[in-house]
């Protein structure tokens, strides 16, 4: 049974409400939160606190050590120094490598590359027979019009979608319709439209015998617009629902809001899953990998900041003599001061000498980075650019390039199954719950993402156009060929939908294309023509004087 209250009748439920969390959401939200950090570079990664993601060394602590005092058997006081286990304040030298930090946001290429394999092509997507007309108020009408009530096509909707489950693994896309407070927005339409949320944001859910949703808590936040006087103050909000109803209630006292039944016969949501996991169905795993790896990267980067910086301001070692004439620090302190250019002066017995770090700490920090970084990449599957530019074998580099190809295939059948998902919720909210399935059969709904995502180059593609030309394709296989090569052309690929549309209609409406043997027929008849007229020249003629042989 779900953790939380599943009586969404009752009109204040009081804080548990929001207290009552899935096991598995209160095991893995440490995470979620890393991977959210990890994808936008926030958090951690650029606070100055002691919330940062730096890892101090226990010396970098000035309460690092605490002392105890304990009273002996007999009677003495024994005073001790241990290591403070909570240390809270930082040292100069902590908070300075804070400040020198750097993240260096590997997640975000990863995922930008991941992604643009995915979308290079857009998918297909289809309602009834090839050619049919479809309703101005269909399935396709609301994919090309408005699927997040803000005019928000799917073939942009998708991507923003699969970025959020493949950062966390998965993203809930909850179908919602809009009530009659919300008509400026989706309800002008009528349409219904989709909200993502993250892990984060579902703290309970439950399924029944046959692994299908029959409750869900989800976590929203709301702010008012601010006025000239104040700031819009942002406050949160508990949805349940079941497969008959949603509930609003506070966040903080659990107090009722409102409620209403959805009528879609099960609960109006998809998973869309970035990679799923082999334990545990009910959340996905991160395409990015372990977030450690990120937080490992970024401490080794400070600490690597520091290394340079202490070897480019060394220290330079004064002597202060021996015996009876040495001077004292105090007076040499206060003759030429702690520091002289950018060199840190330390005084002492021994002869005068720089003092500076072993340059082969540096290489070592070097290496570990390196190693970190491959460590990344080849969990994520992604191609190294040192390993294109490196010596790797090129059958190793030939076989990570494959590995790439078979994970964008496996983020493709995920958003298949995300698609068709949200297209039953379309036809349940269009035509009831008693009758939209059978509609949604009867009408034929495809999504189709490719298959293959291994690029080809321009050259290849163009010369597999003209082989189709020269073996005598059809007519409609050929149009069909120019409209796939539009936006292959340099310049072409981020055509506005509405130009591409047009040149599509040209592509159709002009004449079809002559077969090889019409056009050796017609090459024939005009040299036949030619020759009869006497246009041919004469053998062994002579050209005018100046015109080109």
């Amino acid at each position: 049974m779900p953790t939380g209250n599943v009586n969404t009748d009752q009109t204040n439920l009081g804080p548990k409400v929001a207290a009552s969390q899935h096991p598995i959401y209160q095991l893995f939200r440490e995470t979620w939160v890393q991977l959210a950090h990890v994808r936008e570079g926030t958090g951690g990664f650029i606070s100055m606190g002691n919330d940062s993601y730096i890892v101090a060394h226990p010396r970098e602590w000035l309460d690092h050590s605490v002392k105890q005092t304990e009273t002996a058997a007999d009677g003495t006081q024994i005073t001790t120094v241990r290591t403070n286990p909570n240390p809270k304040v930082a040292s100069p030298k902590l908070k300075a490598r804070r400040r020198l930090a750097r993240y260096e946001n590997v997640a975000s290429a990863i995922m930008e590359e991941k992604r643009s394999v995915l979308f290079r092509e857009p998918p297909t997507r289809r309602v009834g027979e090839q050619g049919a007309e479809p309703p101005a108020d269909g399935l396709l009408a609301w994919w090309n019009d408005d699927v997040e009530g803000d005019g928000t096509c799917m073939d942009d909707a998708m991507p923003a979608w699969w970025d959020i489950g493949g950062t966390f693994g998965h993203v809930l896309l909850y179908f919602d319709v809009a009530d009659a407070a919300e008509a400026a927005t989706a309800a002008d339409q009528g349409w219904p439209y989709v909200r993502a949320y993250t892990p984060l944001d579902v703290l309970d859910w439950h399924r029944d015998d046959r692994g299908r949703l029959d409750y869900l808590k989800l976590l929203e936040a709301t702010e008012p617009l601010p006025t000239l006087e104040t700031r819009g103050v942002t406050t949160y909000r508990v949805r349940i629902v079941t497969t008959t109803s949603w509930a609003l209630y506070d966040y903080k006292t659990g107090k009722y809001i409102s409620r209403g039944d959805h009528g879609f016969g099960c609960v109006p949501a998809v998973y869309l899953f970035g990679k799923r996991r082999a334990l545990l169905p009910d959340i996905g795993e991160s395409v990015l990998g372990d977030p450690r790896n990120y937080i490992d990267l970024f401490n080794l980067t400070s600490e690597i900041r520091e290394l340079l910086r202490n070897q480019t301001f060394s220290f330079v070692n004064l002597p202060l003599g021996t015996g009876p004439d040495a001077m004292s620090v105090q007076d040499a302190q206060a003759m030429m001061g702690q520091q002289t250019g950018t060199m840190n002066v330390l005084f002492s017995a021994q002869p005068a000498q720089i003092l500076t770090g072993d340059p082969a700490n540096v290489a070592s920090y070097h290496a570990e980075i390196e190693r970190v970084k491959r460590e990344i990449y080849r969990e994520t599957g992604v191609q190294w650019e040192s390993d294109r530019k490196g010596v790797e074998a090129e059958g190793s580099v030939e076989l990570k390039r494959e590995d790439m190809i078979t994970r964008v295939a496996a983020y493709a059948d995920e958003c298949e199954q995300a698609e068709y998902g949200l297209s039953m919720l379309w036809y349940l909210w269009r035509y009831g719950a008693a009758d939209g399935a059978t509609r949604y059969v009867n009408d034929q709904v495809v999504v189709h993402y490719p298959e293959h995502f291994a690029k080809t180059p321009f050259e290849d593609v163009l010369n597999q156009a003209q082989a189709a030309i020269s073996i005598g394709m059809p007519a409609v296989f050929l149009k069909e060929l120019r409209k796939a090569l539009v936006t292959k052309f340099e310049g072409m690929t981020n055509l506005p939908p509405e130009i591409l549309q047009k040149i599509n209609d040209a592509i159709d409406n002009a004449p079809d294309d002559l077969s090889p043997a019409e056009q050796l027929r017609m090459k024939t008849e005009a040299m036949a023509k030619g020759l009869s007229a006497g246009g041919g020249a004469k053998p062994g003629a002579v050209p005018p004087k100046g015109a080109a042989a």
